[in-house]
């Protein structure tokens, strides 16, 4: 991070704000460009005090986002994330038709906190039908998991960096205080701004918003579907099962025992023409005889 340290006062690094704006003005650009596109912009940041501010831009511009914990494969196994979210669907519509009546004050207990444990974590991400086309990531050292997986699936990473993190994780680079609430807020507040004018652009050009196309919606962007199970083609190599192992070991071990057998029947025969070695000798103990 030192080309983005103006000085260091203190032994505090004091952040260069030119650099700060000239990241932000790069991100939101380029944000603008990928919404427009058709693709969504994951929002994520799980720090505590950061709690309820990418909420807030969620209500602006209606991007996904992630503020409690990162689930993994949220995004190289979107099939799974995606049953359950469909779960969650399922326990509020049986919340909505009255199926709580029907249990026990215990079992009712039970519920709501299952409920309320898929809601925490999936609630942000329910409107997210396919890969995003860029993630916006605050303070990416601690948010490891989730700037791996992005890298693994070719999402570019914004990142709100700090002093203490490496710029080389991230595609585009914000240098900013990533723990103060306020720093957060204002660099989120310009970021919205470029997300909704590129929604606008989107309007304009006639672009199907992607939470509205489903999953088989094929992106403009940089944006890629949620990757699907391929079928296995026909002839194709498949990964042995466990009887296939012990059938095999079990070759191995017949084939084995096989070889001990005829190698301990070929060893008298090999040693047959050391025994024959004495009769050699006849015809020189012959030759005084003579």
């Amino acid at each position: 991070m030192a080309p983005y340290i103006l000085e260091s006062r203190n032994r505090i690094h004091i952040i260069d704000l030119k650099q700060t704006i000239r990241g932000l003005l790069r991100a939101k650009h380029f944000l603008k460009q990928i919404v427009a596109e058709g693709n969504d912009v994951l929002l994520v940041g799980t720090k505590l005090q950061l709690s309820g501010e990418l909420a807030k831009i969620n209500v602006s511009t209606g991007m996904p986002y992630v503020e409690d914990r990162w689930i993994g494969g949220t995004l190289t196994n979107y099939e799974v994330i995606g049953s359950r979210i469909a779960y969650l669907e399922e326990l509020e519509a049986q919340e909505a038709d009255g199926h709580l009546d029907t249990l026990t004050k215990k079992e009712a207990a039970r519920f709501m906190r299952e409920k309320r444990k898929v809601y925490r974590n999936l609630n942000g991400i329910r409107s997210m039908n396919r890969i995003p086309g860029a993630m916006v990531v605050i303070d990416p050292k601690t948010e490891m998991k989730a700037v791996a997986e992005a890298k693994k699936m070719g999402v570019p990473v914004i990142g709100i960096i700090d002093t203490d993190g490496d710029p080389d994780v991230c595609d585009l680079i914000i240098p900013a205080n990533d723990d103060a609430i306020r720093s957060v807020a204002m660099i989120m507040d310009h970021l919205a701004d470029g997300i909704n004018a590129g929604k606008e652009i989107r309007v304009e050009k006639g672009v199907a918003n992607p939470q509205d196309s489903g999953n088989d919606a094929q992106p403009v962007g940089k944006g890629a579907p949620v990757p699907r199970p391929r079928a296995a083609k026909s002839g194709a190599r498949r990964r042995p099962s466990r009887k296939d192992l012990a059938a095999a070991n079990q070759q191995v071990e017949i084939k084995s025992i096989g070889d001990n057998k005829s190698g301990a029947e070929a060893t008298p025969a090999e040693a047959t023409p050391a025994e024959a070695t004495p009769t050699e000798a006849t015809p020189t103990e012959a030759t005084p005889a003579e």
